[in-house]
């Protein structure tokens, strides 16, 4: 059944104001990441952090690699809950803006809280605060997740999807770079200046939490679901919607081709503290001018991108970013073996790295949007939370898969004297890129339904 009800098309800049909110997403993300970088630091003088948690492990697998597992288990299991909640809500701010308010200050101060345990010295206090931060940051992510289902929503055709799709991985990127790059100058500047390496960290982490705060209080302010929004509160009970939701079969071969590739990005995002400092031998600053220099080719592709995806469409440009990923994973896994200057193969990988980036901060998104889109017009159910929901279930157990393993790996050397365990997580993020292709070239229909969405009069 068609919707009826003609929707107001949000404005670009309330689109742009939405998306700096992604910067604060993006930085207090890029931050959780660093939750190893702080336990199981690289062996290198600029890291320097003393032990808080032991790195004894447990079947092979180190407490700080459970706990962060635990938690992001906990944040799926209770994203049915929360996005069934937020779809059949009737409140007067909106479905999704009354949970955004509720959760963005939780959210900010127990990413902080992470990085502060209360006694100096490996401690089995520290390791029940570490739980007991996660569990509530869990939670608050939960909450505060809700805010994805408004892009489908407010999507009333694709140049607005794309829209967001483009601002966003601009604001994302920009906050990435802040929250994983940036983060290594400021804090050597302090260290020069005389502080020391853990108060360093955690000043630095405190300025850019509170600049995430802001950014998502804007965010959470330009919402105004009557105007934009499809101005229906769903009617579908949690198991029904999340059945409706797991019976579309585009959405769930693409959300488990998506976990596949998010497992590639993981090895690469953790991996890449390591990567620099251990096997080029630079220090961590050189991660802003790696990333700067990552940020502005991809600022300068990003217009393109939407365009190159509508003559030779979304699949093919996915496919294409993830083969190039796939090379500088290897790459990576071989530095100081190929036989390159370690500084010459760097800048070659950040060549390499531009072009998939900002593909891939668009258009997976973009993909996934279309689909929840299609679903809710076709079946007129607005339910898109839910999807959101049910990519939770399907992913609940594999998403916390890179950091549950990941600090085991290190184990297995993360110094320069012996890094096999840092080209381990380079090898392992290059084989999820490859297997992510080889799925999404094989499975992944596009055709059906951008013809589905055609009939609807979405263009």
């Amino acid at each position: 059944m068609k919707d009826e009800r003609v929707q107001e098309a949000i404005p670009t800049w309330k689109i742009v104001v939405f998306s700096l909110g992604g910067i604060g997403n993006a930085i207090i993300g890029s931050l959780m990441g660093l939750l190893t970088y702080f336990y199981v630091p690289p062996e290198t003088a600029q890291a320097a952090f003393p032990a808080f948690i032991t790195t004894k492990t447990f079947l092979g697998l180190t407490f700080v690699g459970l706990s962060g597992f635990i938690g992001n288990l906990l944040f799926l299991l209770l994203g049915p809950l929360v996005a069934n909640w937020s779809d059949r809500s009737r409140s007067r701010m909106g479905r999704r803006k009354a949970f955004m308010l509720v959760a963005f200050l939780p959210l900010a101060a127990f990413t902080y809280l992470l990085f502060a345990p209360p006694v100096a010295g490996v401690s089995a206090a520290n390791a029940a605060w570490l739980i007991a931060v996660i569990v509530f940051l869990n939670i608050s992510r939960a909450l505060y997740n809700v805010s994805g289902a408004l892009v489908p929503e407010f999507g009333v055709n694709s140049g607005i999807i794309m829209k967001f799709g483009t601002y966003g991985a601009i604001t994302w990127l920009v906050g990435y770079v802040m929250g994983s790059q940036l983060i290594f100058l400021v804090k050597d500047l302090l260290m020069r200046g005389g502080m020391s390496p853990v108060d360093a960290f955690r000043l630095t982490v405190g300025a850019l939490i509170a600049l995430s705060t802001v950014l998502l209080a804007l965010q959470v302010f330009v919402v105004d679901e009557k105007r934009y929004g499809s101005g229906k509160a769903s009617a579908i009970a949690l198991l029904p919607a999340l059945k409706k939701a797991l019976g579309n079969r585009n959405f769930v071969l693409f959300t488990l081709i998506q976990q596949v590739y998010f497992w590639g990005d993981g090895f690469f995002q953790g991996g890449l503290v390591y990567f620099v400092t251990v096997l080029f031998g630079l220090p961590e600053s050189m991660m802003l001018a790696f990333g700067g220099t990552i940020v502005l080719l991809s600022l300068v592709l990003y217009p393109i991108v939407g365009s190159v995806a509508s003559k030779v469409g979304k699949k093919k440009l996915f496919l294409a970013a993830l083969a190039v990923m796939t090379v500088v994973m290897v790459l990576f896994a071989f530095a100081g073996i190929i036989p390159l200057p370690r500084i010459v193969l760097a800048w070659i990988i950040v060549a390499l790295t531009a072009a998939p980036s900002a593909v891939t901060g668009i258009i997976p998104g973009a993909m996934t949007n279309e689909i929840v889109r299609e679903d809710c017009l076709r079946t007129g159910q607005p339910n898109e939370a839910s999807f959101g929901a049910a990519a939770g279930i399907l992913t609940a157990i594999p998403s916390g898969f890179v950091g549950l393993v990941m600090p085991s790996i290190l184990l297995l050397g993360k110094g320069a004297a012996n890094p096999a365990g840092i080209r381990l997580v380079a090898l392992a993020g290059a084989a999820c890129m490859a297997l992510a292709f080889v799925a999404l070239a094989a499975f992944y229909r596009e055709k059906k339904l951008l013809a589905s969405l055609a009939s609807y009069g979405y263009e």
